[in-house]
């Protein structure tokens, strides 16, 4: 069997991406400080290369003390047309 093309939602992406900076800024984090205490490749993230996990976004949510409802809440995805 071929390997199942990958589905992408690039505008959650980039969402998800700048909530991570967010919470990086507000906190003064870098992303070597974020990865030694997460084990997340923070960098890799920021870049674009890897679409976080949901246990990445929960290793995050532990670390920053969030629900999931937090972490998302100010994205407002999907928009509402």
């Amino acid at each position: 069997m071929g390997r199942r093309k990958q589905r992408r939602d690039t505008l959650l992406f980039d969402k998800i991406i700048l909530r991570v900076k967010e919470l990086r800024g507000i906190h003064g984090h870098s992303q070597e400080q974020l990865k030694e205490n997460t084990g997340l490749d923070i960098a890799n993230l920021e870049a674009g290369e890897n679409f976080p996990s949901i246990t990445s976004i929960s290793i995050l949510c532990k670390f920053y003390n969030l629900t999931l409802d937090e972490f998302f809440a100010p994205m407002n995805y999907p928009p509402k047309e």
